[in-house]
């Protein structure tokens, strides 16, 4: 069977930042920690070897291209002239934060590839799309802007086949204060209003899914193209809010044309799979006081599910490249640094010619 593999990597690169540049109103790299930033980004890249890479955090287009010369000079220094040119990064979509300027920067979104862009899109400001659920038995929601925008990209996968990629940064579970709220300081003890900050979070990231969810139907329902949706969506394959963005799995007593609309929309962990056709038992992306987890995902549609009689193409493996976590919550653990605090995911894919004319 020939087959047109190609890898997906998922990659939040842990605060992106020009150096000099005040973040998140404290912090700022100097010349000499981001030099030393691009140089671990740039040899992980190497390390990872992906033809589609979707990052978070990525605060600076001009700090996202010193990477991807950084990255290039070295498929310079080690690899033949054909070879480097092959693993070149020529297309990029770079997605800066609305809320962000040079000065003040937001954490956004990119997407590097190997392949063809064929169409690009993004969403962040849902004011004249806004994800509503009208007041019914005592609650309502609106959300009129994410957190972080969300790119979708039209790729060229092989074989005549194209496919969307969805990147996307959900907002995370720190607790979500208002301004000069003093229940912020834990030494202040508020632990209600410290309660009501969590559950602040929690709304806004399950609005962020329903609206990455609304985007991917969309782009997607109906079509027999695949499917990839990549990110830091910081929760748990488990968790609701994942769900929400991988939809709803039909009850297995409905009837097959039933559950043929559902699956025609259903997206899968990519990590999943692998560990239901492996030994491998588990991974974690990502270690918070002492809590080791999985918020790092990539999700494939029914093409590309290995349990589906018509797919057109398949998941081989996963790699989980978390060797630079360590559980700082662990006395005498050392720091990471300036590296990223997630662990990076790469999935290899196939589009398979046999199953294309089957």
């Amino acid at each position: 069977m020939a087959r047109a593999y190609f890898n997906v990597a998922s990659f939040n690169v842990k605060n992106l930042v020009l150096p000099g540049i005040t973040y998140y109103g404290r912090n700022r790299y100097s010349d000499g920690k981001y030099d030393d930033k691009l140089t671990w980004l740039a040899e992980q890249l190497f390390r990872m070897d992906a033809d589609i890479v979707c990052m978070q955090e990525v605060f600076h287009e001009d700090a996202l291209q010193a990477l991807i010369d950084r990255y290039h000079g070295l498929l310079a220094a080690r690899h033949s002239a054909h070879k480097a040119r092959l693993d070149q990064y020529d297309n990029v979509f770079f997605q800066p934060n609305m809320d962000g300027v040079h000065t003040n920067p937001q954490p956004g979104l990119a997407i590097l590839s190997r392949r063809d862009i064929l169409e690009q899109d993004h969403v962040q400001d849902l004011t004249q799309n806004p994800i509503e659920l009208p007041e019914d038995d005592g609650f309502s929601y609106s959300l009129t802007k994410t957190s972080r925008p969300m790119q979708m990209a039209k790729i060229d996968l092989g074989k005549g086949v194209s496919g969307w990629v969805f990147n996307a940064h959900l907002k995370s579970k720190r607790p979500k204060y208002p301004t000069n709220d003093p229940a912020s300081d834990e030494d202040n003890a508020l632990f209600f209003d410290r309660s009501k900050a969590v559950f602040r979070s929690l709304a806004l990231r399950a609005g962020e899914a329903l609206a990455l969810r609304r985007e991917i139907l969309a782009k997607t329902e109906g079509s027999t193209d695949p499917t990839i949706v990549v990110g830091d969506l910081n929760d748990e394959i488990g968790a609701v809010t994942t769900e929400i963005v991988g939809g709803e799995v039909p009850w297995r007593a409905w009837p097959g044309d039933l559950k043929a609309k559902y699956w025609d929309v259903e997206l899968y962990s990519a990590a999943r799979s692998h560990m239901r056709r492996s030994e491998h038992a588990s991974l974690h992306t990502h270690i918070y006081n002492g809590h080791y987890g999985t918020i790092d995902h990539i999700l494939v549609s029914q093409e590309l599910y290995y349990r589906n009689r018509d797919r057109i193409g398949d998941v081989h493996f996963v790699q989980c490249y978390n060797d630079h976590l360590s559980d700082d919550s662990m006395q005498g653990a050392p720091s990471i640094g300036d590296a990223s605090d997630h662990g990076q995911l790469v999935v290899r894919m196939s589009i398979d010619d046999e199953r294309l004319t089957s």
